[in-house]
């Protein structure tokens, strides 16, 4: 039995705070989680799920909701996990550690053991020199553009698509170019790179990934100038530097070999 399967979780720690699997039936499971420390919930990890805190906060934990989960499993199939992103498994391995049960511990395992990262396979599929956010595969087999409400369950449900509609199909043409190689390419200095679960952004500069920092995730442009920018370049600079997220993002800084497009 496929299942596909999601999760949100809290911003740093990267505990568990919901979970989404729908199997290759249409059956499907879904449950908020309470986490071992309620101050771990940031205003930024509610705005992106719109979850509230009294929502959380009166959810089962996780050795309620991983038993919950194991009761829901088909018992009498193999079972194979389908995620998107290689975020789940660190949720899963970072949120294992709290479980005190031997039923939630072997709900959790089972997924952590069956997990594949389908992105990869979209990745092959489509010829991609760069990972691919969920949410434009989905757009693109649907002919328009889709919301992402970052919900556990509407992304397993994005997921169950793309599986459905990449299996058979023939590509035919170049559907994300800017995700693919070219010879007449500009050469890419530097890409920095931002990932959070499923969403992945590129950058060719500090100054296109301050430029978006400061668009889509800081309160501050009423007040946005050269100096705001600057210490926003040197905030990513030293998130890279010293691996620690910046605006709920992982940070990285590479210096491609490869004639690379970028994606923003």
């Amino acid at each position: 039995m496929k299942y596909f399967i999601d999760f949100e979780a809290t911003q740093f720690s990267g505990e568990i705070i919901s979970i989404g699997c729908v199997d290759e039936t249409g059956r499907e499971f879904y449950t908020l989680l309470k986490p071992v420390k309620m101050r771990h919930i940031t205003d930024f990890i509610l705005d992106l799920t719109h979850i509230s805190r009294e929502e959380i906060a009166a959810a089962p934990d996780a050795d309620t909701a991983f038993t919950a989960f194991l009761d829901w499993l088909r018992q009498d199939e193999t079972a194979d996990f389908y995620c998107y992103g290689d975020s789940d498994a660190v949720f899963l391995s970072r949120t294992r550690r709290h479980l005190k049960t031997f039923r939630a511990q072997l709900g959790l395992s089972m997924i952590l053991g069956g997990l594949n990262d389908f992105s990869v396979d979209v990745k092959k599929h489509f010829g991609l020199k760069t990972s691919i956010a969920l949410k434009k595969v989905v757009a693109y087999y649907r002919g328009g553009d889709v919301e992402q409400t970052h919900n556990s369950l509407a992304d397993a449900l994005f997921l169950k698509e793309v599986y459905e509609k990449s299996r058979n199909e023939e590509v035919v043409g170049t559907p994300f170019p800017e995700y693919r190689s070219g010879a007449n390419l500009p050469k890419i200095k530097k890409l920095i790179k931002a990932v959070k679960g499923n969403v992945r952004m590129e950058f060719t500069s500090y100054g296109k990934a301050a430029d978006w920092v400061m668009s889509e995730q800081l309160s501050v442009r009423d007040t946005v100038n050269d100096k705001t920018k600057s210490k926003v370049c040197s905030r990513i600079v030293n998130a890279a530097e010293k691996e620690r997220p910046y605006c709920g993002f992982e940070w990285s800084i590479e210096k491609p070999q490869d004639n690379l497009p970028a994606a923003q």
